[in-house]
């Protein structure tokens, strides 16, 4: 029998189920009192149908966080195994059962890569599963360029309808993936060392604890759970498509179901049940804006407000001890690399493979190595390598800028609109522009550096918030607005020696950069936070100062690209920073930049951006297809990472 102090170390420990699972009810209670049909079959199957599909991806989400990791591929894995299952699930009910089986062995594959680069391959899984699920993405998109496909009515209809006495039997696949998969696992060996490696995975290893496999088996049953959803979205829609937005939305609102369901982000605490409530809340929340008639163009801003309210809440007793916490895992790399005057020679190699690049494309062609077209390419670079300028500053600290998309789009957007405002707001364009890029980089430097929010979810989460802004500030459309003369002259323009003026602006941004890591004290602390920040932090440096201005720098330099952007095709668009993301991560790893902080130099980042352009160039050149494009991206992005990513190991 339970003693009452029993019982409160179970309502403790269980405080993120409870909160979310109480949450729901009253959240759903409300959704049946004003929904016209009540709580009908009907009513209650598709709410059920659209839960779980969310739910499954969370929970793929929250093993790997149990481990302190984070898998950003489950929304490509699971929009992988959509398009897999709408091309092999067609014919007869037995043709179809066994689709389903080489679906879910597709997932355990992708599970298994991820888990390999991971654990064995030693790269910090945000970035290793953010390049691989380019990979998946472009795999779907090879499978299915144009939504399409077929699945056998029969198995559809029996996995999304309801049994007699209108259960649905998506909440029984849900019981029976807690009771078969994840009570065995949480009571196995492997299930308890995830939380042992979660808490500390130094102190796991000492005792004993098998971490590898552990840690392994976290990325492959997220890959299993990622696909049985892939399985179920086809289950749904009779079709399949190769959705990139859908993949980032799902794996974006598995994270914000993991936190709202109790787990910690850093891991060692929470369950896979408290995902499925957190899962089923988020998923009322969109169904409680219909039924009130609130716009849906808000919904966005919301899920962004909820998730960055999340995780900030979360990390409020982090405020005082994160330096001294990290006194016991920082390690010590020289600085002679930013020291030297002599070229790192992965910085040579980069600009060897500029050559060899350009020598393939002359095969292509004749014009592939004339001045006018290097001047041409040198001008597209430029877009990027300003991008990749300010996130190099955040790689340096060993952080990472995944709101860089939709702070180039607010850059360039709101520039564009303050155009419409008159004389007045032509003079304001650029600056406009600019303002907003900073703003959203402070943001971001706020949360991660006096809120201690890791900087990949805090910039997620503003990257969200950022696209509802624009959302609802352009009702869903492009600006009317166009571009400035003044933008349209620096983005197109050339004024100076016949060279491009974003090739000036470039310089400029450049050679700010430059100054600052290798002539200012700010930049000598850059250097020494990557190394290790605890020994910054006593040595007296300013560590969350200095942190913030390097996301300041970032989301500026970001909202600069995107006014030039804009300038270069005269208007803004949605989503026009979107393509910009992982070209601006290859450029800063392929100049040889540490991912893990502490080591680069801005010469080997302006190699990394003529690399990737060019590269894209090449592609374009020889008509390979976008889901080649993102293959390509994903692998680079990894075999740089395994070449480069892997100095810190902490046994």
């Amino acid at each position: 029998m339970r003693g009452k102090s029993d019982w409160n170390f179970l309502i403790s420990s269980q405080r993120g189920l409870i909160f979310a699972a109480t949450l729901f009810a009253g959240m759903f209670a409300l959704y049946i009192l004003k929904h016209p049909a009540g709580s009908s079959a009907k009513v209650i199957n598709t709410a059920a149908n659209k839960g779980a599909l969310l739910a499954l991806v969370a929970m793929a989400q929250t093993i790997p966080v149990l481990t302190a990791g984070l898998d950003l591929s489950v929304g490509m894995v699971f929009v992988l195994s959509n398009c897999i299952a709408s091309t092999i699930m067609a014919g007869s009910l037995l043709e179809a059962a066994g689709g389903a089986v080489l679906v879910l062995a597709a997932g355990l594959i992708c599970g298994a890569i991820n888990g390999a680069i991971v654990v064995y391959g030693r790269l910090q899984p945000i970035i290793a599963t953010l390049a691989t699920g380019a990979i998946y993405y472009g795999c779907a998109l090879w499978l299915r360029p144009a939504p399409g496909g077929a699945i056998n009515s029969d198995l559809a209809d029996a996995v999304v309808g309801s049994l007699p006495g209108g259960i649905p039997v998506t909440l029984l696949l849900l019981l029976a993936v807690v009771g078969f998969l994840w009570c065995p696992y949480r009571r196995s060996v492997l299930g308890r060392a995830a939380y042992a490696i979660g808490s500390s995975e130094q102190a796991a290893f000492m005792s004993g604890v098998p971490v590898l496999r552990a840690k392994f088996l976290s990325y492959l049953l997220a890959g299993l759970l990622a696909s049985l959803a892939g399985l179920l979205l086809t289950c749904i829609t009779y079709s399949g498509e190769a959705n990139a937005i859908l993949g980032g939305s799902y794996t974006l609102n598995s994270i914000a179901a993991v936190v709202i369901g109790g787990t910690s982000l850093f891991g060692g605490s929470g369950g896979a049940i408290g995902s499925i409530f957190g899962a089923f809340v988020l998923r009322t929340i969109g169904d409680l804006l219909l039924v009130f008639d609130l716009d849906p163009l808000w919904q966005p801003l919301f899920l962004g407000v909820v998730l960055l309210v999340s995780v900030s809440l979360g990390s409020f007793r982090l405020l005082r001890i994160k330096n001294k916490l990290e006194l016991y895992q920082g390690s010590e790399r020289s600085v002679r690399v930013r020291r030297s005057n002599r070229i790192d020679p992965v910085v040579l190699a980069a600009f060897g493979c500029i050559i060899a690049l350009l020598i393939i494309g002359s095969f292509y062609s004749s014009n592939f190595i004339s001045p006018e077209y290097l001047l041409q390419q040198l001008q597209v670079a430029s877009f990027l390598g300003i991008i990749a300028s300010g996130l190099m500053l955040v790689i340096l600290l060993g952080h990472i800028d995944l709101s860089i998309p939709w702070v180039v789009t607010i850059g360039g957007m709101m520039s564009t609109s303050a155009s419409g405002w008159g004389q007045t707001g032509a003079l304001l364009a650029i600056p406009t522009g600019l303002v907003c890029g900073l703003a959203v980089g402070l943001v971001n430097g706020i949360g991660v550096a006096y809120l201690r929010v890791p900087s990949m979810i805090f910039t997620l989460a503003t990257n969200v918030i950022a696209q509802g802004l624009m959302i609802i500030h352009t009702s869903g459309f492009a600006p009317q607005d166009r571009a400035t003369a003044a933008m349209h002259f620096i983005a197109v323009g050339r004024s100076f020696l016949g060279v491009p003026n974003t090739l000036w602006v470039w310089a400029a941004v450049g050679l700010f950069i430059l100054l600052l890591l290798r002539s200012s004290v700010l930049g000598r602390r850059v250097y020494a936070i990557g190394n290790c920040e605890s020994a910054a932090y006593l040595s007296g440096a300013n560590t969350r100062g200095v942190v913030l201005a390097c996301f300041a720098i970032c989301g500026t330099c970001a909202g600069l690209s995107g006014v030039l952007l804009a300038g270069y095709s005269t208007n803004a668009y949605q989503a026009m920073g979107d393509p910009y993301l992982l070209p601006a991560i290859a450029a800063v790893v392929l100049g040889g930049n540490s991912i893990l902080g502490g080591r680069g130099t801005y010469l080997g980042t302006i190699a990394g951006s003529i690399l990737i352009t060019l590269l894209q160039s090449i592609l374009s050149v020889i008509q390979m297809p976008e889901s080649g494009r993102q293959i390509i991206y994903g692998a680079v992005i990894v075999f740089m990472l395994l070449i480069y990513g892997r100095e810190r190991v902490q046994r």
